[in-house]
């Protein structure tokens, strides 16, 4: 109003505006972390953009878009990635943010024998099973879905010589000395050697070792 009159005044400002928020981000913040020698699923997305306005870089690793706002990367060496979402607002302006995560090894795989890992106590077995036992590794309580094979152990009886077997059952050398033992006593599978299926060339931790209380 301006004596008594209302007057009009233009008034010549842009302004930028978002879709109204429809969802909480919610993180742990000591929870940023991405696994060394698998494929890391990550969403990078910024409330209010569209995701065609919106791409990302990592700082070291392959970094690979998947569709829309899905992404996946491999780290490479470093014990930490900063990981950048890039954006463009309605108005034409810029924005960027970056992220800090931890790079951490895949966890120590546990051996397995049959199946069974025998994790703090012997697994109880036959003989004759034990022989046509398959010996594996599994990492237990990880958030990957992630295939080993081994590829090789060694095997012993106590008062025996070891015994060192390529693939994961028992060879005839090693069912000859298995032969050998007492029911009721205790043989040994360790130095397990194994690789992840589809990334060989990843060096997994020291598989731990599994006991086998022999009960015929």
């Amino acid at each position: 109003m301006q004596d008594g009159t209302q007057v009009e005044i233009p008034v010549d400002v842009t302004f930028a505006t978002i879709a109204k928020p429809n969802a909480a981000v919610i993180a742990a913040d000591k929870m940023n972390v991405v696994y060394r020698g698998v494929e890391n699923p990550m969403t990078v997305s910024i409330p209010g953009i569209a995701d065609n306005k919106v791409s990302a870089s990592a700082s070291n690793g392959t970094w690979t878009k998947v569709t829309g706002s899905k992404y996946n990367f491999t780290p490479s060496k470093g014990a930490t990635v900063i990981f950048t979402a890039n954006g463009i607002l309605p108005d034409g302006q810029k924005i960027s943010t970056p992220a800090e995560f931890r790079i951490k090894d895949i966890p120590r795989p546990v051996g397995s024998i049959r199946g069974e890992t025998g994790e703090g106590s012997c697994v109880r077995m036959q003989r004759e099973g034990l022989k046509i036992a398959s010996v594996g590794a599994a990492l237990e309580d990880f958030d990957f879905d992630l295939g080993l094979k081994v590829t090789g152990f060694s095997f012993k009886v106590s008062g025996q010589p070891t015994v060192i077997v390529s693939g994961n059952k028992l060879s005839e050398q090693a069912k000859s000395v298995l032969n050998r033992a007492r029911r009721g006593e205790t043989v040994q599978i360790f130095d397990i050697n194994a690789s992840l299926i589809g990334n060989s060339t990843y060096k997994l931790k020291k598989i731990s070792p599994v006991c086998i209380e022999l009960t015929n």
